[in-house]
């Protein structure tokens, strides 16, 4: 199994956006309570849903590109981003699903921390892989 999304990771992406945008079905009246300071910040759940879902789509299009080309991405770099992206979701999916955390807050940077380093990993990914030569 994890052969096979490590040759085809747009599988796993692309498998990652009806759940998402399911969830944001169900989650339609339910909103993440941030506070920062004195400020309140009301998140819309289905709206980041439906947002994740867009990018796990445009995500899922670049691996699918490179395939489609047959240029095919590094595996060490595949397998992080996939790891990272997984990573960066699970306290989101957590708070989604109202489990209470303390340190909201704190939890949603850190995921946001790791899904950036993620982006970058993809990107850093997806251009060696186009731009590279192959046999």
């Amino acid at each position: 199994m994890l052969k096979k999304i490590i040759v085809k990771p747009h599988l796993f992406f692309f498998g990652l956006v009806p759940l998402f945008l399911i969830l944001g079905l169900f989650k339609r009246e339910s909103y993440i309570n941030l506070k920062v300071n004195y400020l309140n910040f009301d998140l819309d759940i289905s709206l980041l849903c439906y947002i994740s879902s867009v990018f796990f789509l445009l995500i899922g299009v670049n691996y699918f590109s490179l395939y489609w080309i047959q240029k095919y991405p590094k595996k060490v770099l595949t397998i992080s981003h996939i790891v990272l992206q997984s990573f960066s979701l699970i306290p989101f999916i957590l708070i989604v699903f109202s489990f209470n955390f303390n340190q909201t807050y704190l939890v949603l940077v850190l995921s946001f921390i790791i899904f950036l380093f993620s982006i970058i990993i993809h990107l850093i990914n997806f251009f060696t892989s186009l731009f590279l030569k192959t046999k």
